[in-house]
Protein backbone atom coordinates (compact mmCIF):
# COMPACT_ATOMS: atom_id res chain seq x y z
CA UNK A 1 0.00 0.00 0.00
CA UNK A 2 2.79 2.22 0.28
CA UNK A 3 4.43 1.94 -2.37
CA UNK A 4 1.06 2.26 -4.20
CA UNK A 5 0.46 5.60 -2.40
CA UNK A 6 4.52 7.05 -2.97
CA UNK A 7 4.43 5.78 -6.63
CA UNK A 8 4.87 8.02 -9.76
CA UNK A 9 1.68 6.14 -11.89
CA UNK A 10 -0.83 7.57 -8.98
CA UNK A 11 1.00 10.91 -8.82
CA UNK A 12 -0.19 11.15 -12.36
CA UNK A 13 -3.45 10.06 -12.21
CA UNK A 14 -3.88 12.27 -9.27
CA UNK A 15 -2.65 15.49 -11.56
CA UNK A 16 -5.05 14.16 -14.07
CA UNK A 17 -7.51 14.45 -12.31
CA UNK A 18 -6.87 18.02 -10.81
CA UNK A 19 -6.57 19.22 -14.35
CA UNK A 20 -9.72 17.93 -15.05
CA UNK A 21 -11.56 19.46 -12.01
CA UNK A 22 -9.65 23.05 -12.93
CA UNK A 23 -11.18 22.99 -16.18
CA UNK A 24 -14.42 22.10 -15.45
CA UNK A 25 -14.48 24.74 -12.80
CA UNK A 26 -13.51 27.09 -15.36
CA UNK A 27 -16.39 26.15 -17.89
CA UNK A 28 -18.66 25.73 -15.08
CA UNK A 29 -17.76 28.60 -12.39
CA UNK A 30 -21.18 28.34 -10.61
CA UNK A 31 -20.47 24.71 -9.43
CA UNK A 32 -17.60 26.13 -7.18
CA UNK A 33 -15.86 23.37 -7.78
CA UNK A 34 -13.16 24.42 -5.98
CA UNK A 35 -14.97 24.17 -2.86
CA UNK A 36 -16.15 20.58 -2.97
CA UNK A 37 -15.14 18.28 -0.65
CA UNK A 38 -13.86 16.02 -4.19
CA UNK A 39 -11.60 18.59 -5.07
CA UNK A 40 -10.17 18.55 -1.33
CA UNK A 41 -10.04 14.72 -1.06
CA UNK A 42 -8.07 14.78 -4.08
CA UNK A 43 -5.72 17.60 -3.41
CA UNK A 44 -5.18 15.77 0.10
CA UNK A 45 -4.15 12.71 -1.70
CA UNK A 46 -1.64 14.31 -4.03
CA UNK A 47 -0.17 16.02 -0.62
CA UNK A 48 0.35 12.63 0.69
CA UNK A 49 2.01 10.84 -2.45
CA UNK A 50 4.18 13.78 -3.26
CA UNK A 51 5.25 13.57 0.59
CA UNK A 52 5.75 9.72 0.88
CA UNK A 53 8.02 10.22 -1.94
CA UNK A 54 10.00 13.60 -0.75
CA UNK A 55 10.39 11.30 2.77
CA UNK A 56 11.95 8.22 0.91
CA UNK A 57 14.21 10.66 -0.72
CA UNK A 58 15.58 12.88 1.76
CA UNK A 59 17.78 9.86 3.49
CA UNK A 60 19.47 9.46 0.49
CA UNK A 61 20.08 13.11 -0.66
CA UNK A 62 21.42 13.47 3.33
CA UNK A 63 24.02 10.69 2.88
CA UNK A 64 25.24 11.88 -0.24
CA UNK A 65 25.41 15.57 0.84
CA UNK A 66 27.53 14.30 3.86
CA UNK A 67 29.88 11.78 2.02
CA UNK A 68 33.43 12.21 2.71
CA UNK A 69 36.69 10.24 1.32
CA UNK A 70 36.19 7.81 3.34
CA UNK A 71 33.68 6.53 1.37
CA UNK A 72 35.27 6.38 -1.84
CA UNK A 73 35.56 2.38 -3.54
CA UNK A 74 36.71 0.89 -5.98
CA UNK A 75 33.16 -0.13 -7.44
CA UNK A 76 32.24 0.45 -10.69
CA UNK A 77 34.19 1.92 -14.13
CA UNK A 78 37.26 4.07 -14.05
CA UNK A 79 39.53 5.29 -16.16
CA UNK A 80 43.43 5.81 -15.31
CA UNK A 81 45.00 9.29 -16.03
CA UNK A 82 48.44 10.30 -16.04
CA UNK A 83 48.33 12.18 -13.42
CA UNK A 84 49.82 12.57 -9.48
CA UNK A 85 47.89 13.99 -6.43
CA UNK A 86 49.46 17.43 -6.42
CA UNK A 87 48.44 17.91 -10.37
CA UNK A 88 44.78 16.43 -9.64
CA UNK A 89 44.15 18.45 -6.68
CA UNK A 90 45.28 21.76 -8.34
CA UNK A 91 43.08 21.06 -11.12
CA UNK A 92 39.80 20.26 -9.15
CA UNK A 93 40.77 23.62 -6.52
CA UNK A 94 40.91 25.36 -10.04
CA UNK A 95 37.73 23.95 -11.18
CA UNK A 96 35.99 24.82 -7.95
CA UNK A 97 35.55 21.33 -6.12
CA UNK A 98 34.72 20.71 -3.03
CA UNK A 99 37.74 18.18 -1.42
CA UNK A 100 37.55 15.62 1.16
CA UNK A 101 40.82 13.91 1.33
CA UNK A 102 42.02 10.77 3.51
CA UNK A 103 45.53 9.02 3.74
CA UNK A 104 45.06 4.89 3.89
CA UNK A 105 48.16 2.51 3.28
CA UNK A 106 50.44 4.50 1.52
CA UNK A 107 47.28 5.47 -0.87
CA UNK A 108 45.00 8.67 -0.55
CA UNK A 109 41.51 8.67 -1.38
CA UNK A 110 39.75 11.89 -2.58
CA UNK A 111 36.09 13.03 -2.80
CA UNK A 112 35.34 16.07 -5.05
CA UNK A 113 32.25 17.54 -5.04
CA UNK A 114 30.29 20.03 -7.31
CA UNK A 115 27.08 21.68 -7.81
CA UNK A 116 25.73 20.28 -4.16
CA UNK A 117 22.69 23.65 -4.58
CA UNK A 118 21.67 21.30 -7.93
CA UNK A 119 21.87 18.51 -5.82
CA UNK A 120 19.01 19.99 -3.42
CA UNK A 121 17.36 21.22 -5.98
CA UNK A 122 15.02 18.79 -6.57
CA UNK A 123 13.64 18.07 -3.28
CA UNK A 124 13.21 21.88 -2.44
CA UNK A 125 10.88 22.15 -4.98
CA UNK A 126 9.36 18.82 -3.93
CA UNK A 127 9.07 20.92 -0.76
CA UNK A 128 7.54 24.00 -2.36
CA UNK A 129 5.51 21.97 -4.16
CA UNK A 130 3.92 20.35 -0.49
CA UNK A 131 3.36 24.14 0.54
CA UNK A 132 1.61 25.17 -2.50
CA UNK A 133 -0.97 22.39 -2.03
CA UNK A 134 -1.21 23.37 1.83
CA UNK A 135 -2.41 26.71 0.66
CA UNK A 136 -4.67 25.46 -2.20
CA UNK A 137 -6.28 23.47 0.13
CA UNK A 138 -6.46 26.21 2.87
CA UNK A 139 -7.90 28.33 -0.05
CA UNK A 140 -11.30 25.54 -0.34
CA UNK A 141 -12.17 27.39 2.26
CA UNK A 142 -12.60 31.01 1.52
CA UNK A 143 -15.50 32.87 2.14
CA UNK A 144 -16.90 35.75 0.56
CA UNK A 145 -19.85 37.85 0.49
CA UNK A 146 -21.00 41.13 -0.87
CA UNK A 147 -21.66 45.42 0.84
CA UNK A 148 -23.82 47.37 -1.62
CA UNK A 149 -23.62 51.15 -0.92
CA UNK A 150 -23.59 54.45 -2.38
CA UNK A 151 -20.86 57.47 -1.60
CA UNK A 152 -20.48 58.97 1.79
CA UNK A 153 -22.73 55.57 3.37
CA UNK A 154 -20.91 52.89 5.82
CA UNK A 155 -21.74 49.06 4.99
CA UNK A 156 -21.82 46.40 7.71
CA UNK A 157 -19.33 43.83 6.64
CA UNK A 158 -21.62 40.82 5.26
CA UNK A 159 -22.64 37.88 7.12
CA UNK A 160 -20.47 35.69 5.97
CA UNK A 161 -17.26 37.69 7.38
CA UNK A 162 -18.56 38.94 10.71
CA UNK A 163 -17.98 35.85 12.26
CA UNK A 164 -14.59 36.54 12.07
CA UNK A 165 -14.22 40.26 11.81
CA UNK A 166 -17.01 40.97 14.28
CA UNK A 167 -19.91 42.90 14.33
CA UNK A 168 -18.81 46.28 13.82
CA UNK A 169 -16.43 46.05 11.12
CA UNK A 170 -17.74 47.73 8.34
CA UNK A 171 -16.42 49.77 4.65
CA UNK A 172 -17.30 53.48 4.47
CA UNK A 173 -17.41 54.58 0.70
CA UNK A 174 -15.99 57.98 -0.18
CA UNK A 175 -16.13 58.08 -3.54
CA UNK A 176 -17.09 55.67 -6.62
CA UNK A 177 -16.17 56.78 -9.94
CA UNK A 178 -16.66 55.48 -13.41
CA UNK A 179 -13.20 56.20 -15.56
CA UNK A 180 -12.69 56.67 -19.10
CA UNK A 181 -10.45 56.02 -21.42
CA UNK A 182 -8.81 58.70 -24.32
CA UNK A 183 -11.81 57.25 -26.57
CA UNK A 184 -13.86 57.96 -24.05
CA UNK A 185 -14.95 53.80 -23.69
CA UNK A 186 -15.05 53.13 -20.37
CA UNK A 187 -11.57 51.45 -18.73
CA UNK A 188 -12.39 50.77 -15.13
CA UNK A 189 -14.61 51.66 -11.99
CA UNK A 190 -12.76 52.53 -8.56
CA UNK A 191 -14.19 53.20 -5.10
CA UNK A 192 -12.15 54.78 -2.07
CA UNK A 193 -13.38 53.84 0.71
CA UNK A 194 -12.54 53.52 4.69
CA UNK A 195 -12.21 50.17 6.37
CA UNK A 196 -13.09 49.37 10.05
CA UNK A 197 -12.19 46.16 11.42
CA UNK A 198 -13.80 45.25 15.01
CA UNK A 199 -14.46 49.17 15.30
CA UNK A 200 -11.52 50.34 14.46
CA UNK A 201 -10.21 52.83 11.13
CA UNK A 202 -7.46 50.51 9.85
CA UNK A 203 -7.46 51.58 6.17
CA UNK A 204 -7.77 55.50 5.42
CA UNK A 205 -9.10 56.63 1.68
CA UNK A 206 -7.67 53.76 0.01
CA UNK A 207 -9.08 52.29 -3.16
CA UNK A 208 -9.97 49.04 -5.35
CA UNK A 209 -10.54 48.90 -9.42
CA UNK A 210 -11.14 46.02 -11.23
CA UNK A 211 -8.73 43.40 -11.38
CA UNK A 212 -7.20 45.04 -8.75
CA UNK A 213 -7.98 44.21 -5.37
CA UNK A 214 -7.78 46.02 -1.96
CA UNK A 215 -6.15 43.77 0.39
CA UNK A 216 -5.38 43.72 3.80
CA UNK A 217 -3.84 40.53 5.55
CA UNK A 218 -6.32 37.83 4.06
CA UNK A 219 -9.28 40.28 3.37
CA UNK A 220 -9.93 41.15 -0.38
CA UNK A 221 -11.71 43.84 -1.27
CA UNK A 222 -13.09 43.34 -5.38
CA UNK A 223 -14.53 46.02 -7.11
CA UNK A 224 -17.23 43.47 -8.10
CA UNK A 225 -19.99 45.25 -10.23
CA UNK A 226 -21.96 49.13 -9.80
CA UNK A 227 -25.47 50.68 -9.93
CA UNK A 228 -26.77 54.37 -10.77
CA UNK A 229 -29.38 55.89 -9.12
CA UNK A 230 -30.45 59.16 -11.20
CA UNK A 231 -32.46 61.16 -8.41
CA UNK A 232 -35.35 63.20 -10.98
CA UNK A 233 -38.07 65.80 -8.92
CA UNK A 234 -41.45 66.10 -10.62
CA UNK A 235 -43.59 68.88 -10.75
CA UNK A 236 -46.73 70.57 -11.97
CA UNK A 237 -48.79 66.81 -12.40
CA UNK A 238 -52.47 66.96 -12.15
CA UNK A 239 -51.92 64.02 -9.54
CA UNK A 240 -50.01 65.20 -6.45
CA UNK A 241 -49.09 61.66 -5.42
CA UNK A 242 -46.83 61.31 -9.02
CA UNK A 243 -45.06 65.13 -7.57
CA UNK A 244 -42.24 63.53 -5.99
CA UNK A 245 -38.12 62.66 -6.36
CA UNK A 246 -37.74 59.57 -8.61
CA UNK A 247 -34.56 57.44 -8.50
CA UNK A 248 -34.07 56.26 -11.82
CA UNK A 249 -32.06 53.09 -11.92
CA UNK A 250 -29.61 53.29 -14.43
CA UNK A 251 -30.54 52.89 -18.46
CA UNK A 252 -33.97 51.65 -17.24
CA UNK A 253 -37.20 53.40 -18.68
CA UNK A 254 -40.06 54.25 -16.04
CA UNK A 255 -43.17 56.09 -16.62
CA UNK A 256 -43.55 59.63 -15.59
CA UNK A 257 -46.85 61.71 -16.43
CA UNK A 258 -47.89 59.25 -19.05
CA UNK A 259 -43.94 59.46 -20.87
CA UNK A 260 -41.38 57.44 -20.46
CA UNK A 261 -38.22 58.87 -19.43
CA UNK A 262 -34.46 57.23 -19.56
CA UNK A 263 -31.67 58.39 -17.46
CA UNK A 264 -27.68 56.86 -18.33
CA UNK A 265 -24.38 57.70 -17.96
CA UNK A 266 -23.01 58.60 -21.65
CA UNK A 267 -19.25 59.23 -21.32
CA UNK A 268 -18.84 59.52 -18.19
CA UNK A 269 -22.22 62.58 -18.13
CA UNK A 270 -25.76 61.98 -16.55
CA UNK A 271 -27.93 61.98 -19.91
CA UNK A 272 -32.01 62.67 -19.25
CA UNK A 273 -34.22 61.38 -22.06
CA UNK A 274 -38.26 61.69 -22.74
CA UNK A 275 -40.41 60.10 -25.07
CA UNK A 276 -44.59 60.74 -25.44
CA UNK A 277 -44.62 58.26 -27.97
CA UNK A 278 -45.80 60.53 -30.33
CA UNK A 279 -43.10 63.21 -31.11
CA UNK A 280 -39.35 62.41 -31.52
CA UNK A 281 -37.46 61.44 -28.62
CA UNK A 282 -35.67 64.41 -26.80
CA UNK A 283 -32.74 64.43 -24.30
CA UNK A 284 -30.01 66.01 -23.44
CA UNK A 285 -26.89 66.13 -20.70
CA UNK A 286 -27.59 67.42 -17.43
CA UNK A 287 -26.26 68.61 -14.60
CA UNK A 288 -27.73 69.31 -11.02
CA UNK A 289 -30.74 71.98 -11.47
CA UNK A 290 -31.54 71.70 -14.72
CA UNK A 291 -34.95 71.22 -15.72
CA UNK A 292 -36.70 69.49 -18.53
CA UNK A 293 -40.67 70.16 -19.61
CA UNK A 294 -42.92 67.18 -19.83
CA UNK A 295 -44.57 67.89 -23.47
CA UNK A 296 -48.22 68.73 -23.25
CA UNK A 297 -48.57 68.34 -19.56
CA UNK A 298 -46.21 71.86 -18.43
CA UNK A 299 -44.72 69.68 -15.89
CA UNK A 300 -41.05 70.28 -15.32
CA UNK A 301 -38.36 67.66 -14.20
CA UNK A 302 -35.59 68.92 -12.18
CA UNK A 303 -32.18 66.75 -12.20
CA UNK A 304 -31.24 66.75 -9.11
CA UNK A 305 -28.11 64.60 -8.82
CA UNK A 306 -26.72 60.94 -9.45
CA UNK A 307 -26.17 58.39 -6.66
CA UNK A 308 -24.30 55.91 -7.45
CA UNK A 309 -23.51 52.41 -5.66
CA UNK A 310 -20.42 50.56 -5.48
CA UNK A 311 -20.97 46.68 -5.53
CA UNK A 312 -18.09 45.11 -3.32
CA UNK A 313 -17.01 41.90 -3.44
CA UNK A 314 -15.38 41.20 0.27
CA UNK A 315 -13.36 37.56 0.43
CA UNK A 316 -10.82 36.07 2.92
CA UNK A 317 -8.15 34.28 1.10
CA UNK A 318 -6.60 32.16 4.01
CA UNK A 319 -4.41 30.58 2.02
CA UNK A 320 -3.32 33.18 -0.14
CA UNK A 321 0.11 33.76 1.81
CA UNK A 322 0.97 30.58 2.05
CA UNK A 323 0.91 30.04 -1.66
CA UNK A 324 3.35 32.87 -2.02
CA UNK A 325 5.65 31.24 0.32
CA UNK A 326 5.59 27.99 -1.64
CA UNK A 327 6.24 29.95 -5.24
CA UNK A 328 8.82 31.54 -3.46
CA UNK A 329 10.38 28.76 -2.33
CA UNK A 330 9.64 26.84 -5.89
CA UNK A 331 11.89 30.14 -7.47
CA UNK A 332 14.22 29.58 -5.33
CA UNK A 333 14.81 25.82 -5.97
CA UNK A 334 14.41 26.82 -10.15
CA UNK A 335 17.53 29.38 -9.50
CA UNK A 336 19.30 26.70 -7.83
CA UNK A 337 18.92 24.39 -10.77
CA UNK A 338 20.78 27.14 -12.54
CA UNK A 339 24.18 26.57 -10.56
CA UNK A 340 24.65 23.66 -12.22
CA UNK A 341 24.08 19.46 -12.24
CA UNK A 342 25.72 18.11 -8.81
CA UNK A 343 29.09 15.68 -10.18
CA UNK A 344 31.27 14.13 -8.14
CA UNK A 345 35.02 12.76 -8.44
CA UNK A 346 36.03 9.46 -6.53
CA UNK A 347 39.87 9.55 -7.04
CA UNK A 348 42.24 7.09 -5.81
CA UNK A 349 46.23 8.49 -5.84
CA UNK A 350 49.56 8.02 -4.51
CA UNK A 351 51.40 5.41 -3.72
CA UNK A 352 54.41 6.72 -5.42
CA UNK A 353 52.88 6.28 -9.09
CA UNK A 354 51.93 9.26 -11.06
CA UNK A 355 48.67 7.83 -11.96
CA UNK A 356 45.14 8.45 -10.68
CA UNK A 357 41.86 6.13 -11.04
CA UNK A 358 39.10 8.63 -11.28
CA UNK A 359 34.96 7.38 -11.08
CA UNK A 360 33.05 10.30 -12.48
CA UNK A 361 29.40 10.41 -11.38
CA UNK A 362 26.42 12.83 -12.40
CA UNK A 363 22.77 11.88 -13.07
CA UNK A 364 23.06 13.76 -16.33
CA UNK A 365 25.07 10.98 -18.65
CA UNK A 366 25.99 14.25 -20.59
CA UNK A 367 27.27 15.87 -18.00
CA UNK A 368 29.59 12.51 -17.37
CA UNK A 369 31.24 12.85 -21.04
CA UNK A 370 31.95 16.37 -19.97
CA UNK A 371 34.00 15.64 -17.21
CA UNK A 372 35.87 13.25 -19.39
CA UNK A 373 36.48 15.42 -22.07
CA UNK A 374 37.83 18.13 -19.53
CA UNK A 375 40.25 14.95 -17.59
CA UNK A 376 41.51 14.18 -21.06
CA UNK A 377 42.25 17.70 -22.24
CA UNK A 378 44.56 17.87 -19.10
CA UNK A 379 45.91 14.33 -19.19
CA UNK A 380 46.99 11.41 -20.98
CA UNK A 381 44.35 8.47 -20.30
CA UNK A 382 46.66 4.77 -19.35
CA UNK A 383 43.79 2.88 -19.86
CA UNK A 384 39.89 3.05 -21.13
CA UNK A 385 38.80 1.66 -18.42
CA UNK A 386 39.09 -0.97 -15.39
Amino acid sequence: MLKFLSSLKLAVILIAAIAVMSVLATIFPDADAFSSWSFRLVVIAFFINLGLCTVQLLPKFWKQLHRTAADVTENGACKVYDADEAAITAWLKENHYSISREAQNGNVKILAQKGKMGLAAPHLLHISLLIILIGALFSTFNTEGFAMGQVGQTRPFPEELRSVYGETSAVEILDFQTVYDEQQAVDNWVTRFNLYIHGELVAQNVETKVNEPYRYGNLMIYQNSYDYRYLLEVQGLEDEADNTTYGLPDNQAATIGGQTVVAAMVNGKPYVQISDHVNASRGQFVEPGDVLTLTDTGATITYLGTAAYSILELKIRRGTYIVFAGFLLASIASLMFLSGRYRELRILTGGGKKESRIWCYSKSSMVVEEIEEELAEQWPKRQEEQ
